[in-house]
């Protein structure tokens, strides 16, 4: 960003600069921290990787710095399954594809915003390379056997279905061969000429009508863990070691022998992989990364409700669990990978003073609530704008809402101008 409202260039740099084992920004209220955020985030040589208290806070913040940042700087969320710990059904897969094209993307970022909850730096990841290996590239015009596309497919965790309505599925008509690529925000038409690609064309999963061509397209993995025919190999292996007794009766060995993503699998992964990741893993070296300044406590909150879970769950005889420490990353364990980022800590309140601590001139706005049933309704908010020496920016609801505060503003006489976004503001 080329203006700044909250962090002066000086005190961007000496935060991002700073040789402090964690530099700290305090006072950041309501909405400020997401514009302290995407100003940090325009001084950076990185990405700047904001971690929210939880996953409603990460929702919050994500929403505020897309409007302040615009079109100027990308803005994303890796989201949290959705899911409590251990449960017996697995995220919805807007969910899954929404949280590998993330992840798809993160090694190689070198700008922008990405927002992830506390809680969700606990979850085991699969290796930082499992995506790309497994990303299916296509060209329009390339030479592509057809049947083993399709076994490509499969393989990946693609359903096959009569009609594709939801990532993570194909459907095979003649030559054409439709598929919701997860990642993608439609579904991908494919039409062969024998073993070419003749055109690629996204299009509406509801009418089934084609729209525009595209040049090339990747196309993600189903799911977080594997299921082809050596994962599943290697799972039964693990899953054997792990657990006592006969694996057949588990309904969680049966299913996966079978190929089928058994409902929370995703608290298996561990049995899928050599080893795993965690998020901080696939960041860049240069991200810089923002923490509440109590995220320990977070994470220790956040680790107790996975260990009450355990032990509700871990009594099923037909699906027996690992333990936390196997499913998730404890919260001490992620030491390592903080301390090999730039990291600063964040807070709503004033902090100590100190050479890297750097407290906002925040505070927060009166009570200026506009009371319909007086006659003076806006009584609060008229003495609040006489007595404020600065520049005042108002949101509204819904257009016809901004126009009600517009005429109420400019019916007493206050030098009112409409902005349609944060960079409109800057410059009026």
């Amino acid at each position: 960003m080329s203006k700044q409202f909250l962090i002066s260039s000086d005190a961007a740099r000496q935060l991002l600069g700073s040789n402090s084992k964690r530099p700290a920004l305090g006072g950041m209220l309501g909405a400020s921290a997401a514009l302290a955020a995407v100003e940090l985030a325009g001084s950076a040589e990185g990405p700047l990787i904001v971690v929210a208290n939880d996953p409603r806070h990460a929702d919050q913040l994500e929403a505020e710095m897309r409007w302040f940042a615009g079109e100027s700087m990308p803005v994303l969320h890796f989201v949290e399954w959705e899911t409590l710990p251990y449960d017996t059904f697995s995220p919805h897969q807007d969910i899954v594809s929404s949280r590998l094209k993330v992840l798809s993307t993160l090694p190689g970022l070198s700008r922008g915003i990405v927002v992830i909850s506390g809680p969700a730096l606990l979850q085991r990841l699969p290796p930082v390379d499992y995506v790309s290996a497994r990303t299916l590239d296509l060209q329009s015009g390339q030479a592509l056997n057809h049947r083993q596309f399709i076994d490509s497919l499969s393989a990946c965790g693609y359903l096959r279905v009569p009609q594709v309505d939801e990532h993570g599925e194909f459907a095979v008509r003649g030559s054409l061969l439709d598929v919701f690529p997860m990642g993608s925000d439609q579904p991908l038409r494919i039409d062969f000429f024998d073993d070419d690609v003749e055109s690629l064309r996204f299009f509406d999963a509801e009418s089934q009508l084609s729209g525009d061509r595209v040049g090339a397209i990747s196309i993600l993995p189903a799911r977080e863990v594997p299921l082809d025919e050596a994962d599943i190999r290697a799972f039964r292996h693990r899953y054997r070691e792990r657990f006592e007794g006969r694996p057949s009766a588990s309904r969680v060995y049966r299913e996966v022998s079978d190929g089928i993503a058994h409902g929370g699998i995703e608290y298996y992964l561990p049995l899928f992989f050599d080893s795993t990741s965690n998020f901080l893993d696939y960041l860049p070296a240069d991200a810089t990364v923002l923490v509440p300044a109590d995220l320990d406590n977070l994470l220790l909150q956040s680790w107790a409700e996975i260990n009450e879970r355990f032990e509700l769950c871990r009594l099923d005889p037909e699906r027996p669990v690992l333990s936390p420490e196997e499913s998730f990353y404890a919260p001490k364990s992620l030491a390592v990978n903080f301390d090999r980022l730039r990291t600063i800590g964040v807070a709503s309140r004033s902090l100590g003073q100190g050479e890297d601590t750097i407290n906002l001139s925040t505070r927060l706005a009166p009570a200026v609530r506009i009371e319909a049933r007086y006659e003076d309704a806006a009584r609060a908010l008229m003495q609040f704008i006489a007595a404020f020496d600065g520049r005042i920016l108002f949101t509204a609801d819904s257009a016809g809402r901004r126009e009600q505060l517009f005429d109420l503003l400019t019916g007493r006489g206050v030098d009112v101008a409409r902005v349609d976004n944060w960079e409109s503001f800057g410059e009026s």
